[in-house]
């Protein structure tokens, strides 16, 4: 038997293996958790092993905290001894970052944000839902066949949406979604699928329109582009590439390729951290995203493709203003260097433009904390892996940077304008634009999958003024987008499918 089929043959045993150890792994981590276990060994005894509060000490949870309850007040409490409360002195014997640990549990368990498995429920409320400017309901428009990545609303009122593992389809202006498109990229079955979450090579993932479709009738689709033995390698790599086309009777046409990389480039890493988000600004220039799909020791050098987000024209071609650009004799052939407009990402799960301005908009996934809520410059640095507002997940501090031996100051990188702490695994976002909930106008929606809550952020001039939580325990939302009608849409994955609801406001009562 040939050297390469052994090979093969020895991952797939491994992957059979991971099935199973993957579901395992999902089943217990949470109560394996370091944070988890140090507040049963340190804390459990006066305030509870659910946080409840005892006759020793008060509850943590369901009342208001005398000292805060930001995650600096959190830390500031446990490490700094109260004398009137009779607490332990907890700096003498626990280190700084198993005190943040602890924090960010406290944080966590006060905020319901669920454990892995607990996040794959969804349930659509049935009641008003009352907010800061508007009261509002959710409606359920269509059950999906499999988990979706995104979503584009069409100037007729039909709605483009990309399954992982399915494909393109359309769902109609009644809410029926339509069969696949013929002919859109390939998409493959996942590898190992525990406990809700997708292990997967060569996925469907972001589609958007161009901002000229109704005169061009552009489409454009992110895809994890897969190959094997054509790449020279005996298992399956992927990598992120964007094509465009067109819709034809329920057909992709017209296909083009828009960006894509040397396929020196492709990795066995799954796709979960492919991202391939896309945005466009008001200059007609498509942003890429692309997360850490690679060792992090490539997501400084500005050759690779990883941890950056790219720019192009809408046809693919370069434009000679990007920070790093090189001409075309000059550049190496298989170097990504002159579409690179930010780096230092990690997961960039989510992009956006402002309609008015053009700013690009994204979020990125932390560790355990440091989420973040990032505006896109040129040339930008934006930390990782050497800085972050999160810890490791088992509660020790992130060192990758430093082990990598990247050394830049922390004032050379830009920080992020919104810091989620703790993390609730933020996804995708969009800019309200739309006459339905002015209330709303301009602010930031922001999806996020493990929290399963809608947010709703107000920046102004760079600075946050209000933060609300629209929903909570909705689902997992993978997508946020205005839909024509001036209604909010959002996507949610969930066990064994998916669903497109959208937000319907109601008058409010006296």
């Amino acid at each position: 038997m040939p050297r390469w089929k052994k090979i093969a043959l020895a991952c797939l045993a491994l992957l059979l293996v991971a099935a199973v150890a993957g579901n395992w792994y999902i089943r217990t981590y949470d109560e394996r958790e370091p944070s988890r276990v140090a507040f049963a060994d340190h804390c459990a005894e006066c305030h509870g092993r659910a946080l409840e509060g005892t006759s020793e000490g008060p509850a943590l949870i369901d009342r208001a905290l005398t000292y805060g309850d930001s995650t600096p007040d959190l830390i500031a409490s446990i490490g700094d001894r109260h004398e009137d409360t009779g607490s332990p002195d907890w700096k003498a014997s626990l280190s700084a970052p198993m005190i943040k640990s602890l924090a960010l549990y406290v944080s966590e368990q006060r905020q319901r944000i669920p454990t892995t498995i607990e996040s794959q429920a969804h349930a659509l409320p049935q009641d008003v839902v009352r907010s800061q400017y508007h009261d509002f309901q959710v409606e359920l428009v269509t059950r999906l066949h499999s988990p979706p990545y995104s979503m584009a609303p069409m100037p007729d009122g039909r709605i483009l949406v990309s399954e992982k593992v399915r494909g393109l389809s359309v769902v109609d202006r009644e809410g029926r979604q339509g069969p696949l498109v013929a002919g859109a990229p390939r998409v493959w079955k996942e590898i190992l699928h525990a406990r809700g979450m997708y292990v997967g090579i060569g996925m469907m993932l972001d589609v958007e329109l161009h901002p000229g479709y109704p005169e061009n009738g552009w489409i454009y689709l992110s895809h994890s582009d897969r190959c094997q033995l054509d790449c020279g390698s005996p298992w399956p790599v992927s990598m992120v590439r964007v094509v465009r086309g067109r819709l034809e009777d329920n057909r992709w046409v017209d296909t083009e390729e828009v960006w894509s990389v040397h396929k020196d480039y492709y990795t066995v890493v799954p796709d979960g951290v492919a991202c391939g988000r896309l945005a466009f600004d008001d200059q007609g220039h498509l942003f890429v995203t692309v997360g850490g799909k690679a060792p992090y020791k490539n997501l400084h050098k500005l050759d690779t493709p990883y941890g950056k987000i790219h720019r192009v024209r809408d046809d693919g071609s370069v434009p000679a203003d990007n920070p790093f650009w090189q001409p075309p004799e000059s550049r190496d052939a298989s170097s990504t260097r002159h579409t690179v407009w930010s780096y230092g990402h990690r997961t960039t799960q989510g992009l956006t433009s402002h309609p008015a301005t053009g700013a690009i908009w994204a979020t990125e996934m932390g560790p355990r904390g440091g989420d973040e809520i990032n505006l896109i410059q040129r040339g930008g640095n934006y930390g990782w892996p050497l800085y972050t507002g999160g810890l490791d997940y088992d509660g020790e501090p992130v060192t990758i940077g430093e082990d990598l031996g990247l050394a830049f100051p922390e004032s050379a990188t830009i920080p992020p304008v919104v810091d989620f702490t703790p993390a609730p695994a933020i996804s995708n976002l969009t800019v309200h634009d739309g006459d339905q909930f002015p209330g709303w106008e301009d602010d930031l929606l922001v999806g996020s999958l493990r929290a399963r809550t809608l947010y709703r952020v107000r920046i102004r001039d760079g600075q946050v003024l209000e933060q609300e939580k629209l929903l909570h325990n909705l689902g997992r939302i993978r997508d946020v987008e205005m839909g024509v009608d001036g209604l909010v849409y959002l996507l949610l994955e969930h066990t064994g499918g998916g669903s497109l609801v959208r937000l319907r406001p109601v008058p409010p009562t006296d």
